[in-house]
């Protein structure tokens, strides 16, 4: 007796097909908590399914491509509109990914810093150990992530130790390009309260050069890909 068709699951990658929305995708849902037990659910409600269906779900598209490849990519995928990063928060949080892994705001500051190339001292000579721009990119998505939806023991404390690290971001236009440090200084502004010198001190780093911020702008938008530091000075996060 043949046995019933079963929804399409390739083993050799484990990953998994589903549509959310009008899209199809092909999904590793164990690094989606959520979408995993909603597989596990529909697989045992209905077995003679051949396809998992789910209702769309508002910026699925970048959330996934922050858990494939990184969480700097959500800065490359979204305008500068702050409401659709409190959308796309949002949806990490329903599909229940852990997008700060239990680190502090000191843990994601240091982090920040990652980016930053710096000198040690081998056989008398100084050499250049350059910086990880990468985990720098992604770090800047979880400082975000924590201004927008994290919980704070002491509101004032924190939000100087927070302050600290947008500032640190705005003020390296080298690591973090124009639409990260718009969105993550607009949404501490949002966030906290905004003193009048750390305003000063925010806006001393705000470029207002046409052409410059133009550049900026382009690179944010060309490509994907992560491209050596050496040849062309940064990658485009």
């Amino acid at each position: 007796m043949a046995e019933p068709s079963q929804p399409t699951t390739s083993t050799s990658c484990r990953k998994t097909a589903i549509r959310i929305g009008d899209v199809h995708y092909d999904i590793e849902v164990s690094k989606i908590p959520y979408l995993s037990s909603f597989v596990n659910f529909q697989a045992n409600a209905q077995p003679k399914s051949t396809e998992f269906i789910h209702g769309p779900i508002p910026h699925f598209d970048v959330a996934l491509k922050g858990i494939e490849s990184g969480y700097r990519q959500c800065f490359r995928s979204l305008p500068t509109d702050l409401s659709q990063y409190h959308t796309l928060c949002d949806t990490y949080e329903f599909l229940c990914i852990d997008v700060l892994s239990g680190q502090t705001i000191n843990e994601i500051f240091v982090e920040l810093k990652s980016g930053k190339s710096d000198y040690e001292l081998e056989y008398k000579r100084y050499l250049k150990v350059k910086g990880n721009k990468t985990e720098a990119r992604d770090a800047a998505f979880k400082l975000l992530y924590l201004i927008m939806l994290g919980e704070f023991e002491n509101e004032i404390r924190d939000s100087a130790k927070i302050f600290n690290a947008v500032l640190y971001l705005v003020s390296h236009s080298a690591t973090f390009k124009w639409r990260t440090r718009k969105v993550v200084r607009a949404a501490y502004e949002e966030r906290f309260v905004v003193s009048a010198k750390q305003r000063a001190n925010l806006d001393r780093w705000e470029k207002t050069d046409e052409a410059e911020l133009a550049t900026e702008v382009d690179d944010d938008a060309t490509t994907e890909e992560e491209i050596s530091d050496e040849y062309y000075g940064s990658d485009w996060s």
